[in-house]
């Protein structure tokens, strides 16, 4: 611990009070604003199996492409499962949205609090830059630095988004050989237990 210089955190489920019952209700919403008959949570199943299949389709050549965007083709993919006739873009819009609008977890003030004098302190999320900085600036969080997957072009676990972290931080290359904590120089910190995506 004593080498130890930065704590990373995850943004969605340890930042952020917003998990997967939210995620349910959020689907929830979507379907009662686009008058769609369907069950939530199935609905976010297979949103979660679609973004497995999307992130995988190149990754021989990865292509990052933006949260948003990713939905957006996740939705459609989704809808014409079910033969639901919804609006993937408006859909991707509201979950944009509601993780815009997180709240933070009380307990998150202290902690940060009790680290800031002794480490510098750094966001590492699965996220686009426009919702997650939102949901900073409405909970008046603020970090030495914030790295999204849309900066690093990466998503976790890929090491491209710890290395782009590591640079930011201006530490050095040392790897460790853990691969949830690839850079022996950051602590990657969780305040609860967190879904992965987004992060």
């Amino acid at each position: 611990m004593a080498d130890i210089q930065a704590i990373a955190f995850d943004g969605y489920g340890t930042l952020f009070d917003f998990m997967e019952p939210d995620f349910i209700v959020t689907f929830a919403e979507i379907c009662a604003l686009q008058g769609l008959e369907a069950d939530a949570a199935d609905l976010w199943r297979r949103f979660l199996r679609a973004s497995l299949h999307f992130r995988s389709e190149n990754h021989r050549e990865p292509v990052y492409r933006r949260y948003d965007e990713a939905w957006a083709v996740q939705f459609q993919r989704v809808f014409k499962q079910l033969k639901l006739r919804g609006d993937p873009e408006a859909a991707a819009d509201h979950l944009r949205e509601k993780l815009a609008s997180a709240t933070a977890f009380p307990e998150v003030y202290p902690v940060l609090e009790a680290l800031r004098s002794r480490y510098r302190l750094a966001v590492l999320s699965n996220s686009d830059d426009d919702f997650l900085t939102a949901a900073l600036r409405r909970n008046n969080l603020s970090f030495d630095t914030v790295v999204t997957s849309e900066q690093a072009g990466a998503i976790k676990p890929d090491p491209a988004i710890f290395h782009h972290l590591a640079r930011r931080l201006e530490l050095g290359p040392r790897r460790s050989s853990t691969p949830a904590t690839p850079l022996s120089r950051i602590s990657s910190a969780r305040v609860r237990p967190a879904l992965k995506s987004p992060g």
